[in-house]
């Protein structure tokens, strides 16, 4: 998909966000990133509601630095999907998302 617009989307964080709700429906989302800023949890991916560790479609690395937010957490971006996006941690979600139009 050739994204064609800088422009960053409603549902973005500026710093990570902990909890699980990801990201909401958005029909002008042209790509999201979710990045895992825990530096002891897997964070687990759901295209849809209420992800769970047993009801996931992707598994993100935690921090392999020793530190929370040092950049080396599992990576996970998909093009063109526009419905919501759910997180979970088996304690608290430690993670930033960019989604973009």
């Amino acid at each position: 998909m050739n994204i064609q617009t800088g422009k960053i989307g409603p549902n973005s964080a500026t710093s990570p966000e902990t909890g699980g709700s990801g990201l909401a429906v958005n029909l002008d989302r042209k790509r999201f990133t979710i990045q895992n800023q825990s530096d002891s949890d897997p964070l687990f991916i759901k295209l849809g509601a209420s992800a769970s560790g047993s009801d996931y479609h992707v598994i993100l690395a935690a921090c392999s630095g020793g530190s929370t937010e040092d950049g080396t957490g599992g990576i996970f971006t998909l093009d063109g999907y526009q419905g919501e996006v759910s997180v979970y941690a088996s304690s608290s979600a430690d993670y930033s998302v960019i989604e973009y139009q």
